[in-house]
């Protein structure tokens, strides 16, 4: 599995034929997705009727997607790419584990839940859409591998999942008769 990670890797990586645009939008979307995707939250949740429910299942997706990260971080090292000197680094990143993407589980985990209201649908498609985004990226400048990526979008979706269930839409009963 860490050679088909690595042989993936090396296929997503910029190499050295890289455009002067694609380093460009590869750095810019490695970090500008996330304080776009807060504000995009904010203003869904400013739309919202039923905050408490918006918040309760964004709130609990995103702190326990990131608990989880940081948890799975603590006892599985995984050396980053440019640690075994694979590909080439684009942007600067201190020699941590890359297992989950921070980024991207971040970014996952805000989109994820939003599907499961209507009203917030298209919010959700373009939060996923820089999740993708920050995924591909962040594999482009040298910083996370595909499986990085992979175990921050299984992550958040099974926990947008659980947070869907804990927090449901309250529902009218109809007295009976």
């Amino acid at each position: 599995m860490n050679s088909l990670n690595q042989n993936l890797f090396l296929l997503l990586n910029a190499d050295a034929n890289a455009s002067a645009f694609s380093i460009w939008l590869g750095r810019a979307l490695a970090e500008w997705p996330v304080p776009i995707a807060l504000l995009l939250v904010a203003l869904a949740c400013y739309r919202q009727n039923d905050r408490r429910l918006f918040v309760g299942r964004t709130l609990f997706a995103t702190a326990l997607s990131m608990g989880l990260a940081l948890v799975m971080r603590c006892t599985i090292y995984n050396p980053r790419p440019f640690v075994l000197g694979l590909g080439r680094m684009l942007i600067e990143h201190d020699a941590t584990t890359s297992f989950p993407s921070f980024h991207a589980t971040f970014l996952f985990s805000l989109a994820l839940p939003l599907f499961a209201q209507r009203n917030t649908r298209g919010t959700a498609l373009a939060i996923l859409l820089m999740g993708l985004g920050i995924a591909w990226a962040r594999v482009f400048v040298g910083v996370h591998y595909p499986f990085d990526m992979a175990g921050a979008f299984i992550t958040s979706a099974i926990v947008a999942v659980i947070a869907c269930a804990v927090f449901k839409p309250k529902t009218k009963y109809l007295a009976e008769r």
